[in-house]
This record gives structure tokens, sequence and C-alpha cells, in this order.
């Protein structure tokens, strides 16, 4: 892929400068005898450094591409890694020189076939224009979808919705429901804090990414009138510069333009992601109420005396339908009722006398 770059008068002085040191490191690798890389390095790695001021990794560089090179050849690029270059947006790049980094605005002139060299990208210098040949690699293999946060977060609440209600969950629901429907509320509290941190998040990079399309949308109307002005006073050189410069901020426009679209997407679908999650939780605590209203609704505890009344009268029941014969008389159950009563309170004081007299 070809990066081609637009530096300022400084920023242009800085890479030339840097071709310059990259050349005498070259020269100096010409006058050295070493036999392999660790050879080279141990002969002329201080040497460069020294008198050239070049970039650690940039003198480590040189020393490979030397053996690439004819003794004598004239220098006209530079080899980059991820260390000497980095793309910082759209529409700039950053890159390692001997005064410190630079940072430039570039544009993507187009796709190469084939990338034979051993650095992941090359700074070439032709005549006046400046350009960063980038190896990227192309596959025909399908690739995975890798699932935005947002498809995560959904994923892990389906998991605890379906937990609640799931078959494997009736067993422990039967014994402890309210513990249950507790931790489901805990988790779809933490889902919903990662949610609105994702929400953020797309936010702050939708504000980011409209500011720079305002102030591309600056730059390319302040272009309009130069370039009339230009073709005005007769100046179609310049004119046609500025021209070329506003073509490549409208393509950077473009591509800003599909990034606010699927920050939008993100975004819109973030909040989808909270009022699922809204939705769930209100069942949660639904069912935690639920939960908490059959727990106090739950009967006191059955005491031995009533666990024993309760197989006397299943005992009689089975007499009875065994027999034929009642197991309680038809006719005068309030007379025997009342022997009954009378025969427990004599059963009491009873018992009340021999607490009395230490015998029980």
């Amino acid at each position: 892929m070809v990066f081609v770059l637009a530096p300022t008068a400084e920023d242009r002085g800085a890479l030339q400068a840097t071709l310059i040191a990259y050349r005498q490191a070259m020269a100096i690798l010409d006058r050295t005898k070493g036999a392999n890389l660790v050879a080279l390095h141990e002969e002329a790695y201080e040497e460069i450094r020294l008198k050239t001021g070049l970039p650690s990794r940039m003198a480590t560089l040189a020393l490979r591409d030397h053996s690439r090179r004819q003794p004598g050849e004239l220098i006209g690029d530079i080899p980059l890694d991820s260390k000497l270059f980095s793309v910082k947006g759209p529409d700039s790049v950053s890159i390692a020189t001997i005064e410190g980094r630079v940072v430039m605005p570039y544009s993507v002139s187009g796709y190469h076939d084939g990338w034979d060299d051993f650095a992941e990208a090359r700074l070439v210098f032709e005549g006046l224009s400046l350009r960063i040949d980038v190896g990227v690699q192309a596959s025909i293999h399908s690739q995975k979808e890798i699932p935005m946060s947002n498809e995560g977060i959904l994923a892990r609440l389906g998991r605890v919705i379906a937990g609640v209600v799931n078959n494997a969950v009736d067993t422990a629901e039967a014994s402890n429901p309210t513990a249950v429907a507790q931790q489901a509320v805990r988790e779809i509290g933490k889902i919903a804090e990662e949610a609105r941190a994702a929400l953020g998040i797309a936010v702050a990079a939708g504000h980011r990414l409209k500011a720079k399309a305002d102030d591309l949308d600056a730059e390319i109307r302040d272009l309009d009138g130069k370039i009339k002005i230009g073709l005005e006073k007769g100046r179609e050189d310049l004119a046609r510069a500025a021209t070329g410069v506003q073509i490549d901020l409208e393509a950077q426009r473009e591509a800003l333009s599909k990034a606010i679209a699927e920050n939008a997407g993100e975004i819109a679908e973030a909040e989808a992601t909270l009022r699922s999650i809204a939705s769930a939780r209100a069942d949660a605590m639904k069912r935690l109420e639920d939960a908490k209203r059959a727990e106090r609704a739950v009967p006191a505890a059955v005491t031995p005396s009533q666990r024993n009344d309760q197989r006397l009268a299943d005992a009689l029941a089975a007499v009875e339908r065994v027999t034929g014969v009642p197991a309680k008389p038809t006719t005068g159950a309030a007379e025997v009722e009342e022997l009954g009563r009378l025969q427990r309170q004599d059963a009491i004081e009873a018992r009340l006398k021999a607490f009395r007299e230490g015998q029980r």
C-alpha cells in the first residue's frame, strides 16, 4: 500500500537530513569487513550511532539493509518498522527522524502486488515527492468476524436471563429462590455497568470523528477560495497544487463519513443493549419480590403434637375404610369431646403434681 506524504518545509528538512545520515551509515558499512550481522553490529553499530545520530532501530535495520545493496549505490529510501512509523488516523502518519518524530498528512494512492522486503515499510524519496510503501498481508480466506463489545454484552445478558428460568436451575430455585434471583440482579448490574462504559466510549469516539470531519470541511472550503484566487492571479501552478490537496482531503472526508455512520450504528446498538438490560433487570427484580413474598407466606413449621394428631387421624380413616365402621361415633360427638377435655385436664393435674413432688 502506498502512502503519499504531504510534509511541511520543516518536516521535509528533517526527513532529508535523516536520509543524509542514513547514506552516511551505509558508507560506514561499506568500509566494514563484517562477514555477518553479528560482526557488522560489533564493528559498525556504535560508530553509526555516534556519527549519524540515527535512531537505534533505524541503525539496526541499516545492518540488514546493507546486505541487499551494491557498494556505492545511491541511497534513496530508508527501511522502517512499526516503532519508526505509525498511522495516527485517517489522515496523518508519524515518522521517526534524527530530529525527533514528525507528524504529517498523507493520502493513499493505491495498492501494488508483491512485497519481498524484510522491513515492514520503506520511506522512499523521489525528487520532490515522498511516500511510504507499506507491506500488507492479503488473504483469500474468509476472515472471522470479530464481535463488537455490545454483542458480547448481549450474549452475557442472554445467558443470565436463560439461567434464571432454565430447567437446570429449578432445583436451586425450589430450595432457595431468593438467592437465585438476587444473584441474577447482581449479574445484570455488572453487565449494565459494562454497557454504559461501552456507550460512553462510542459517544466519545463519535465526538472526535465529527470534530475531525468539521476540520476537514473547513479546510476544503478554505481551499475553494485559494484556488479561485490562484486562477484569477494567473497562478495555475499554485491552483493545481491546491486542487490536488483538496481532492485528497475530500477522499479523507469520505472515509470519515463511513466511520461516522459506523459509529452511529454502534451508539444505537449500545442504547438498545441498555434498554434490554433495563427490561431484564425489571424482570429479575419481580422474580426477587415474588420469591421474598413466597417466603413470607410459608406457614409455620408443624409441631410434633400436630404430626401425632395427623397420624392418628390418618390411622382412624384407614380403619374406617377397611372395616366400614366409623372411627368416630356418628352421634354424641359433643359429649365424647367433653369427656376427652376432662380427661386431658386430669392428666395435666397429675403431671403437675408429679413435678411438685419431685417425681418427674
